[in-house]
């Protein structure tokens, strides 16, 4: 499969049948079944994981020579992915997030999964906007759709700015945000921070999606003069009858029943997922000011070396 959807989806489910025999429902029942059923959450995933990867698995490569484990910091990524890297190669991997709903039931999990890890994985509640670690501290930093989501009139920029400030001279710089023709700055019903339940209907802050004058003013710009050798991709869904059928229905079916339906993210995603060198606008954009699961955009995965010299 293009974007490796067999290997990151068999790896989910075992990690998720692992963790589900070790632990039971004690990570809280939705996160257990889930899990299980949709361990990478949807077929845009693919992409992400796939490039993300590679770019990583380089940078390992070329510091191989190295004694010491590379030193990788993680921003409030999916925790799956983090797995995977840990369970292939031989890291230090910090996992962070603002909201201990994305830390302590991930604990749990790795705990299943850590016998047979070549890396090391450590957890820790952070603000990407005030990273409290010192000025380069890591070899890699990355964050996966994670930027967009971060609050502020200038919280994404300061989050990246954070991000290569901690990463060592040379490091690699790594993240994917969603993008379309239009920017905006969505809302979300009943949920804060992204995961917290509101336990009302209030709209609150989910994310921005990124056109490319707002992508280079308010995550480009930040890095001039401190990166070099980028990379962008962007990854955008061929338009179809069937992409649009299927958002209709993650639109309108009960979030529990699409769940249910997680098997079929690497098919759609080999069906769907398409990727083009640099910042191309995608053509079937479909969204609002207020998110909805049935929401169609692109993503831009954006990697870059930190200079030497910075």
């Amino acid at each position: 499969m293009k974007y490796r959807e067999a290997t990151f989806a068999r790896f989910g489910l075992g990690a998720g049948v692992a963790s589900f025999v070790r632990n039971g429902f004690t990570p809280g029942l939705r996160v257990a079944a889930s899990a299980v059923l949709q361990p990478i959450n949807s077929y845009t995933r693919f992409p992400e994981y796939h490039f993300l990867e590679r770019e990583i698995a380089a940078h390992i490569r070329d510091r191989s020579s190295d004694r010491a484990p590379l030193r990788i910091l993680d921003v409030g990524s999916p925790k799956l992915f983090g797995f995977y890297l840990a369970r292939r190669y031989p890291i230090d991997l910090r996992l962070t997030d603002i909201s201990p709903l994305n830390i302590d039931p991930y604990r749990k999990m790795w705990a299943a999964l850590r016998p047979r890890a070549r890396g090391r994985i450590s957890f820790e509640i952070r603000d990407a906007r005030r990273l409290a670690e010192p000025e380069g501290t890591y070899d890699v930093g990355y964050a996966m759709s994670v930027l967009e989501h971060i609050e502020g009139d200038a919280g994404d920029a300061a989050a990246v700015g954070e991000m290569i400030r901690v990463i060592k001279p040379g490091g690699l710089l790594i993240f994917s945000v969603p993008f379309g023709p239009i920017f905006r700055e969505q809302a979300i019903r009943g949920v804060i921070r992204s995961v917290e339940r509101s336990g009302g209907n209030g709209l609150y802050f989910f994310q921005r999606i990124y056109d490319s004058v707002h992508f280079e003013n308010r995550l480009h710009r930040p890095l001039c003069g401190l990166i070099d050798r980028e990379r962008i991709r962007t990854v955008d869904r061929r338009p179809s009858l069937l992409l649009r059928g299927y958002h209709f229905f993650r639109g309108n079916l009960p979030e529990s029943l699409m769940a249910a339906l997680g098997f079929l993210n690497p098919v759609m995603s080999l069906a769907l997922n398409r990727d083009r060198s640099g910042i191309v606008e995608p053509a079937g954009a479909v969204y609002g000011p207020i998110h909805r699961f049935g929401d169609i955009f692109a993503d831009l995965i954006f990697a870059a070396r930190k200079k030497t010299g910075s």
